[in-house]
C-alpha cells in the first residue's frame, strides 16, 4: 500500500468482511458477559417503525467514543463456561484464549489458539492476503481502516506518524463489526519503527466507519 494514500480521506463505504474459515465452523457460545455484542437490542412497545426509517435510523445506533477502550476495567473470570464442552482440553484452550484476548485487549492472541475462535464472536485472520470483500484482501482492507484511525490520531495529538505496513488482525462477525490492528508505523520523515494498535468500527447498515483508538502498542511488560 502507497503510503501517501493514508493522507487521503476515506471515500468507500464500510466493509463487510466476510471471513475465510479454515477450519470446521463450530457454533459459538458467545461472550456478551465481558465483550461488546453485535446483536441488535430488542425493541419494546406497541409503537410502530417504519422499516425503511429503521434502516437509515437505527435505534441502536449510537457513535463511539474516540480513544476510549471497552476492554479497560475487564478482567478474565474463570469460573465462566464451565462443564460447557464435550473435552477437557478443548475448554483449556478456550480459557487460554478468552484469558489473551482479554489481556491484549483483542489485538492477540497466540497462534496455536486461533482454532477457539470458532466459539467467540473475534475473529483471528490467519492470513492477511486471503479475501475479505469488496475486492480487498485482509492486508488491503485493515491497512485501510488503520490509516483512517492513524489519521484522527495524528490530528488529535499533534503528531505526524505514517503508516508502513500491516502486522496483523483481529475482528467482530456481525453488522456493527469492530477490526482490531495491529501495523507498524514510524515518525516522519527518519523516525524509528513502533508497533501500533487502532480499533474501528464498522457498519454496514449505515456504510459508515469509525474509529475508535489509536495508539502505540504497549510493551509485554506494560499489558
Amino acid at each position: 500500500m502507497d503510503l501517501k494514500e493514508c493522507a487521503a480521506e476515506t471515500t468507500e463505504s464500510s466493509k463487510l468482511m466476510e471471513a475465510t474459515e479454515p477450519l470446521e465452523e463450530i457454533e459459538e457460545s458467545g461472550d456478551d458477559d465481558y465483550v461488546d455484542s453485535d446483536d441488535e437490542n430488542d425493541e419494546s412497545g406497541d409503537d410502530y417503525v417504519d422499516p425503511d426509517d429503521e434502516l437509515l435510523h437505527p435505534t441502536w445506533f449510537k457513535v463511539p467514543e474516540w480513544d476510549v477502550d471497552s476492554f479497560d476495567g475487564l478482567e478474565y473470570d474463570s469460573s465462566e463456561y464451565k462443564n460447557e464442552f464435550p473435552k477437557e482440553e478443548h475448554e483449556k484452550l478456550w480459557r487460554r484464549f478468552k484469558r489473551q484476548l482479554i489481556e491484549n485487549k483483542g489485538f492477540y492472541v497466540e497462534p496455536e489458539l486461533w482454532p477457539m475462535y470458532n466459539y467467540s464472536d473475534y475473529k483471528v485472520v490467519p492470513n492477511l492476503d486471503l479475501p475479505a470483500s469488496f475486492g480487498q484482501t485482509y492486508r488491503e482492507y485493515f491497512a485501510e481502516m488503520a490509516c483512517l484511525c492513524l489519521k484522527k490520531y495524528n490530528q488529535d495529538k499533534r503528531s505526524n506518524v505514517e503508516f508502513v505496513e500491516v502486522v496483523r488482525g483481529i475482528f467482530t462477525a456481525g453488522s456493527r463489526s469492530k477490526s482490531y490492528i495491529t501495523f507498524m508505523a514510524k515518525e516522519k520523515p527518519d523516525g524509528p519503527l513502533v508497533e501500533y494498535q487502532a480499533k474501528v468500527w464498522c457498519t454496514v447498515i449505515r456504510q459508515e466507519n469509525y474509529p475508535i483508538l489509536c495508539r502505540p502498542a504497549p510493551k509485554a511488560n506494560q499489558k
